[in-house]
C-alpha cells in the first residue's frame, strides 16, 4: 500500500484522537506529504520514532533493545485477520506531553467501492472516451475510490510487556481501538496519565504489580482487569461509561484507591474466584449494576445511585450486604460526602 493512500486514514484518526470529555491537545499533523513510516518485524537497533508511523505486522522489540517514542507520535494500525500489536521483550518509553500526546489506534479497516457512473442520455464518445455497449449507448467505467469502515474495539491487538522486559513506561499516550491496550507480564511498567477508550479490555495484568496511576478509562469494554496474584495498587484514575470499570479474578489483590468509578454499564468492581481487593476512598456512583459485586474489603467509600438506587441515597451501612454492593468481605467507615482528592488531577493533564 503507498504512503499517499495512507495519508486521508492518518489524517481521519488524527481528527479522531483530538479531544474526549472536553478536553483537548496539540495534534497538528503539518504538511500531509510527509513522510509516513512502515514499521514491522524486529527491531535490530535501538529506535527513536517521531511523527507518523503505520504498523502494517506485527513489531517486536527485543531483548536488549529500547524503543522510544516521542511525544505527538501517531501510532497507526491497519486491522488484519490476525491483528497486529507491539510485542516488548526489551524497553518502551512512550512519554507524550499534555498538549502533545502520543496515539495509538486503528486506521479503519480500508477497502475498495465501485461508484455507479452518472446516467447520460446523449454521450459523446469522442469527448468523454467512453466505451460503446451492445446496445448502442455509452457506458463509463465503474470510478474505483477507497473508503474505510469505522475503527473498532478489536482492530488491534495492543501492546503486550513481556516478562524480560527490565523496565518500560508510558504517559501521556492515547490507546484506542485495541483488544488489550497494554498487558502487562512484568512488574516493571509504569501507566501514567494515558487515556483509554473504545478497546475490549484497557489494562490487563497478569500476576504482576505494574503501576497504574492517574489514568482514564473511557467506553472500554473493561477499564482494568487483574488476573493470577496481581497485587498492584489503582490510583487516582477514572473509570467512565465502560462496560465493566474492573475486574479481579483469580486471587488477586489489587489496592484500588482515590478513584473514580461512574456511570459504567454493569458492575463499577467485580470480584471472582478468589479476588480480594482492597477498596480504599474512592468515588463509586451511578453504575448501572452493583459498585462492588460478590468480594473485596471497603472502606471510607462514597457510594451512591448505583443498581438502580436513587441517586440521593448514600450507602451509610457497615455491614457486608447492601442495596448497592453485593457479597463483600468487610465494609467499613462509609462516608456521606465525596472524597475530594478522587480521579485524575486536573491541573497535570
Amino acid at each position: 500500500m503507498s504512503y499517499k493512500s495512507l495519508i486521508p486514514f492518518i489524517c481521519v484518526l488524527t481528527a479522531l484522537y483530538c479531544g474526549c470529555q472536553g478536553e483537548t491537545f496539540n495534534v497538528d499533523i503539518g504538511d500531509t506529504g510527509s513522510e509516513i513510516i512502515e514499521k514491522s518485524g524486529e527491531l535490530t537497533e535501538n529506535e527513536v520514532w517521531d511523527g507518523r508511523i503505520y504498523i502494517t505486522n506485527t513489531l517486536v522489540v527485543p531483548e536488549g533493545i529500547t524503543l522510544t517514542i516521542r511525544s505527538g507520535t501517531i501510532v497507526g494500525f491497519e486491522p488484519t485477520d490476525t491483528p497486529s500489536q507491539i510485542i516488548v521483550q526489551g524497553e518502551l518509553y512512550a512519554e507524550g506531553s499534555p498538549d502533545r500526546m502520543i496515539v495509538f489506534g486503528s486506521l479503519g479497516r480500508q477497502r475498495e467501492r465501485q461508484q455507479a457512473p452518472e446516467v447520460n442520455t446523449t454521450p459523446d464518445p469522442i469527448a468523454t472516451g467512453f466505451t460503446t455497449g451492445l446496445d448502442g449507448y455509452t457506458n463509463p467505467e465503474p470510478q474505483k475510490t477507497v473508503a474505510a469502515d469505522p475503527p473498532k474495539a478489536g482492530d488491534w491487538g495492543g501492546i503486550q510487556i513481556e516478562t524480560g522486559s527490565p523496565n518500560s513506561r508510558l504517559t501521556y499516550c492515547r490507546i484506542q481501538h485495541a483488544n488489550v491496550g497494554i498487558i502487562a507480564r512484568t512488574d516493571a511498567v509504569q501507566i501514567e496519565r494515558c487515556l483509554f477508550s473504545e478497546n475490549k479490555t484497557g489494562v490487563l495484568s497478569e500476576s504482576t504489580n505494574p503501576t497504574i496511576t492517574s489514568n482514564e478509562f473511557n467506553r472500554n469494554g473493561t477499564g482494568s482487569r487483574f488476573q493470577g496474584s496481581s497485587s498492584p495498587d489503582v490510583e487516582y484514575n477514572e473509570f467512565t461509561a465502560n462496560n465493566y470499570g474492573i475486574i479481579c479474578e483469580d486471587d488477586s489483590r489489587p489496592r484500588i484507591q482515590y478513584n473514580i468509578l461512574r456511570a459504567n454499564y454493569e458492575n463499577a468492581i467485580a470480584c471472582y474466584s478468589t479476588s480480594s481487593p482492597e477498596i480504599i476512598s474512592n468515588n463509586i456512583t451511578m453504575n448501572a449494576g452493583w459498585a462492588v459485586y460478590d468480594g473485596g474489603r471497603l472502606r471510607d467509600n462514597f457510594i451512591q445511585g448505583n443498581k438502580q438506587v436513587g441517586p440521593n441515597i448514600t450507602e451509610l451501612g457497615v455491614g457486608t450486604q447492601s442495596d448497592q454492593f453485593y457479597g463483600v468481605e468487610e465494609a467499613f467507615e462509609p462516608r456521606n460526602s465525596p472524597v475530594t482528592e478522587a480521579g485524575v488531577p486536573r491541573e497535570n493533564f
